[in-house]
């Protein structure tokens, strides 16, 4: 199906539907099962679950309890159709949650109380600076989502809501763990007057962390000096290394400062102000020698038949420390004025992120190194304004529009000592620039018949980059301003069968215009450098999908399934020439995708879940990178799934969940299939469980036990084994 028939359709369609004067048929509409909860991201407008016209999952404030939660993407690992990336738990400052088999947060569109997140540098967010304490639910919105929401949206929507309290509440909770794990969290709210509501929130988290990373030499022939370490293969199996220590603990800490205010000026209307600031710092203790020393340059490690070499700066490479501060800022209006409800937002995010590399010689090492500092600062801002008008009795219609303002700006510095953030010198390097995108869209919901309904969208995105700006003080480059826009138009049918049964089915196109960093930022390792590229044009996707969701038993019983197909084209990937890898648009790639989901109520207080999830990628071109084709994305799992059951009573409650991911490759052409070695993605099996009692009125107590069977496997870096949390918690 061309773009341009897609476009043609929804159109018609629009134009189609308006003129109908009513509903055709005007019997009693079925009951409607599996309709408890209301969202609001799928249709930006109040719908049941069972009237959604898409595949949509709600994490609510209850199973956030019934979990261990350290950030709030451990609350979606277990959903079917997302990857959760978190390979080294707290201390992992590049954590994303993938959905729909794309690769990076930046393909998903993430909001709080309705502000998108994504920020203005990579489009990625730090999950560890939002607050896991004043939530009231997760909207999970799977599939291409730009006909309302613009760019971003190719694998979905993930809409954080917050509390609005309206009596009054109070929790304070502190918890000990292992890795010298330390949680506090503290919240209260209240209807201060019955117009007025105010939640304010505190969180704070920290941990000693655990080795996550190997310092390994390559061994060569000739005899060795010292005995210790091991061998261990290279991501591809070839052998010829030898660990000789580790880079030490890898530490974090977190924290997070919410609140809420709430105004209600009317009867229909209301004003929301949501502010966060949250800080992630990670660190890297003193790293360890498994040799009794670490080394010079006349020191080699008896590595079997031959020997390797190993120095002070081997066993820092690549650490540092790192701290990201994000702050955000939301006010949100709604009112109805006559038949029209009219919403309006704006806000910002603003972010700090910086962090440190060494950049010693051979025999600096943890005390004396030299290093790198990389401060990025970058803010986004947002608005958009929209209207909900029925037209008639059959018609629901939704028109807006939107503004989003980026600006970012990266430098690059020299610090005389790198495990320090101060002491920096002037600029060495530069890279920065602008972009603003603006966009007109209109959503008809179509209630052809009672059961069934059509949802006809279209939206319009302009795009622009300017400023862009990079390169070290005296040899800057000075990049020309670009200019493209998108029409994102879809489709979406709910057709309710019968009481408890649902179909669903969709097609629509979606879209993610580059970032500031992929336009703008060139940077070199070692002898190659990533060079960026201003002209990139935006990826695009275009995708089908049905579903099948059926309640029986009185809703004790729920089955679903979701199978999709996505054409993926303009995406983006590096060309290399010689030692230069420029970003281009050269790749084109498909996706099927299957979603299973069953849970099952045995008694009122016991139910069992679970869920599988096949994602079968598949790079079709590639002109810059020809290996890649044919072959799988790098960092998507083809087979998920998610098993587990909750069991709660007045003062006892508990969780047990298995989580299995089948093998993940890092490179395009996925050669890295060797497994339990550093630098790779293995499959993982791990059982995460949680124990809660009550013992009075406002009083609780939980250990949570993270990798239950303490399975030891790389994420790249080594991940956690066995841990635990114990913790205490007043509320009322």
């Amino acid at each position: 199906m061309s773009m341009r028939w897609v476009m043609r359709l929804v159109v018609g369609c629009m134009a189609m539907g308006l003129g109908l004067p009513g509903p055709l048929g005007a019997e009693e509409a079925p009951p409607v099962l599996g309709s408890v909860d209301v969202v609001v991201t799928a249709t930006k407008g109040d719908k049941t679950l069972a009237d959604v016209p898409g595949s949509v999952t709600v994490v609510t404030r209850q199973d956030l309890q019934a979990e261990h939660i350290q950030t709030v993407d451990d609350a979606l690992n277990s959903l079917a159709g997302v990857f959760v990336k978190r390979s080294k738990g707290l201390m992992d400052s590049t954590a994303s949650v993938r959905l729909r088999g794309f690769n990076g947060d930046q393909y998903t569109l993430i909001l709080l109380d309705g502000q998108p997140l994504n920020d203005a540098y990579t489009g990625g967010l730090d999950w560890g600076t939002l607050p896991t304490g004043n939530i009231e639910r997760i909207e999970v919105v799977r599939g291409a989502a730009s006909s309302l929401y613009g760019g971003n949206a190719m694998g979905g929507v993930i809409n954080i809501i917050t509390r609005t309290p309206d009596q009054p509440q109070f929790s304070a909770t502190t918890g000990w763990g292992a890795n010298a794990g330390r949680r506090y969290r503290l919240s209260a709210g209240d209807r201060l007057w019955d117009c007025l509501s105010l939640h304010i929130g505190y969180e704070e988290e920290e941990t000693d962390g655990y080795v996550t990373t190997p310092v390994v030499a390559t061994v060569v022939s000739g005899a060795g000096t010292v005995a210790g370490g091991y061998p261990m293969n290279d991501k591809y199996g070839n052998p010829g290394r030898w660990v000789v220590g580790d880079k030490g603990d890898n530490a974090a800490e977190r924290r997070v400062l919410d609140a809420k205010l709430l105004l209600d000026f009317s009867d229909t209307g209301y004003a929301a102000f949501t502010a966060v600031s949250g800080r992630n710092e990670y660190d890297y203790g003193p790293p360890h020698t498994y040799l009794g020393t670490y080394g010079d340059n006349t020191t080699y490690a008896i590595a079997g038949d031959g020997r390797a070499r190993f120095r002070p700066n081997d066993f820092i490479s690549y650490t540092g420390i790192g701290q990201n501060q994000t702050d955000t800022y939301t006010l949100a209006l709604e009112e109805k004025i006559g038949l029209v409800k009219l919403n309006a937002q704006a806000g910002t995010v603003i972010v700090d992120d910086r962090y440190t590399l060494e950049t010693g010689s051979g025999m600096q090492g943890y005390v004396d190194s030299p290093g790198s500092l990389k401060i990025t600062e970058n803010q986004s801002r947002f608005g958009e304004l929209r209207g909900d008008l029925p037209l008639g009795q059959a018609h629901t219609l939704t028109m807006g529009a939107s503004y989003r303002l980026d600006e970012s700006d990266t430098d690059d510095y020299e610090v005389p000592f790198y495990r320090c953030l101060t002491g920096r010198g002037p600029s060495t390097f530069y890279s920065g620039g602008n972009s603003k995108t603006w966009a007109l869209f209109a959503q008809d919901e179509w209630r052809v018949i009672e059961p069934v309904s059509l949802y006809l969208g279209l939206r319009y995105d302009a795009w622009k980059v300017y400023d862009g700006v990079s390169g070290a003080p005296d040899d800057r480059s000075y990049y020309p301003s670009n200019t493209k826009s998108e029409v994102s138009p879809k489709i979406a049918a709910v057709y309710r069968v019968l009481p408890g049964t649902t179909l669903r089915a969709s097609v629509g196109q979606a879209f993610r215009a580059p970032t500031l960093y992929e336009l703008y930022r060139s940077w070199q390792s070692y002898a190659t450098t990533y060079q960026s590229n201003p002209a990139l044009k935006p990826e695009k996707v275009l995708t089908y999908e049905m579903g099948l969701e059926q309640y029986l038993f009185g809703e004790k019983t729920r089955l679903a399934v979701t199978a999709y197909l996505s054409d993926i084209e303009d995406l983006i990937y590096y060309q290399t020439d010689g030692n230069t890898k420029l970003r281009n648009n050269a790749g084109a790639a498909r996706t099927y995708g299957l979603e299973l989901e069953a849970s099952q109520e045995v008694f009122d207080w016991f139910t069992l879940w679970a869920n599988y999830t096949l994602t079968d990628t598949k790079i079709t071109d590639n002109p810059t990178d020809i290996e890649s084709e044919y072959e799988r994305f790098a960092g998507i799992p083809r087979r998920v799934w998610n098993l587990g059951l909750d069991a709660r009573n007045k003062w006892v409650s508990g969780s047990i969940a298995g989580h299995y991911s089948s093998k993940i490759y890092n490179d395009s052409d996925n050669r890295d299939d060797e497994e339990g070695v550093y630098g790779t993605y293995q499959p993982s099996l791990t059982v995460d469980a949680k124990l809660t009692l009550t013992p009075h009125q406002g009083l609780e107590v939980s250990l949570s036990v993270d990798n239950l069977f303490d399975r030891e496997y790389y994420e790249y870096y080594l991940t956690n084994g066995r841990t635990y949390m114990a913790e205490v918690s007043l509320r009322y």
